[in-house]
C-alpha cells in the first residue's frame, strides 16, 4: 500500500506539516491518483506552497491538476513569481482564467515577464481584454526595472515613475510603452522636479519622436540633465545603461 494510502487526511496532513518539505511532499505525492484531491482540499493554502519547490517537476502537474480553483488561487498568489511562472504551463487552460483573473495588475504584469513569448500569449488569451493594456503597461515598466538593476544601480518605485540611484546621482525614469516619448518625457520631468534629482529619463519601446528628441536637446543646453531611449528587452540593455550613466555628470 502506498504510505498514507488509508490513513485519515487528518493524521496525513498533521504528519506532513511536522516533516521536511522534502518528506512532507513525498508523502503527500504517494497518494493515489483519486485521493489526492481529497488531501490537498484539506490542507491550508500555506502548506502547499511549503511543499511545492521539494515536488519533482514532473509530479507538480499531479498536484496542479489535483487542487480546486480557490486553492490553485492561493497557492499562484503565495509562492515566489519564478515559481508561478514553473506552474502556468501546468495549469489546464479552462482552469487558467479564474487564476489570471484574481490576480492584480501589478502581480500579473510581474508574473508575465517570467514567462516565455507562448506563455505569455496563453495567459493574454484567457485574460479580460479590458485589462491588458493596463497590464502590459505594467509589465513594460517591470521589465524596464530589471533591466536597470542589471546596469548595477538601485531601482527604487516612486508611483508610476522609478528613482535610480548610484552614488550621490539620483536620476527620475519614466517607462511607458507604446508612447514616442511624449508621455514618458513630461512624467520623468515631473517625477524630476517633484523629487529634486539630479535628472529624467524617458524610455519606451518606440523610437522617440523628433520633437521630442529636439525638446530634450534643448533641455541639455539649458542645463536639464534629460534622456529619451528606446528599450524592447534585453538586446537594449547596453544602450539603456549607456544613456542613462550619461546623466551622471
Amino acid at each position: 500500500m502506498l504510505p498514507g494510502g488509508m490513513m485519515p487526511v487528518t493524521q496525513l496532513i498533521a504528519m506532513i506539516r511536522s516533516s521536511s518539505p522534502k518528506s512532507g511532499a513525498g508523502l503527500l505525492m504517494a497518494m493515489p491518483a483519486d485521493r489526492l484531491p481529497i488531501v490537498t482540499a484539506a490542507m491550508r493554502p500555506a502548506d502547499l506552497i511549503r511543499l511545492i519547490p521539494a515536488i519533482r517537476p514532473e509530479a507538480r502537474r499531479s498536484l496542479i491538476q489535483a487542487l480546486g480553483p480557490e486553492h490553485l488561487f492561493e497557492v499562484m498568489r503565495g509562492i515566489p513569481l519564478d515559481a508561478a511562472a514553473g506552474l502556468v504551463p501546468l495549469i489546464p487552460t479552462e482552469r487558467l482564467g479564474p487564476v489570471v483573473a484574481g490576480l492584480s495588475d501589478s502581480a500579473l504584469a510581474a508574473l508575465l515577464g517570467g514567462l516565455t513569448p507562448d506563455q505569455r500569449q496563453r495567459i493574454e488569451s484567457v485574460a479580460d481584454p479590458r485589462r491588458e493594456q493596463r497590464v502590459l503597461a505594467f509589465a513594460y515598466g517591470d521589465a524596464v526595472s530589471r533591466a536597470l538593476l542589471r546596469g548595477n544601480v538601485k531601482v527604487t518605485q516612486q508611483d508610476d515613475s522609478m528613482i535610480v540611484i548610484k552614488s550621490r546621482w539620483r536620476i527620475a525614469v519614466a517607462a511607458r510603452r507604446g508612447d514616442d516619448g511624449r508621455v514618458a518625457v513630461r512624467d520623468a520631468e515631473d517625477t524630476a522636479y517633484k523629487l529634486r534629482t539630479d535628472g529624467a529619463l524617458a524610455v519606451t519601446d518606440v523610437p522617440a519622436a523628433g520633437d521630442v528628441l529636439q525638446y530634450c536637446k534643448e533641455a541639455r543646453a539649458d542645463g536639464r540633465a534629460l534622456e529619451t531611449v528606446t528599450w524592447v528587452d534585453d538586446r537594449h540593455d547596453g544602450h539603456l545603461i549607456r544613456t542613462l550613466v550619461s546623466l551622471f555628470q
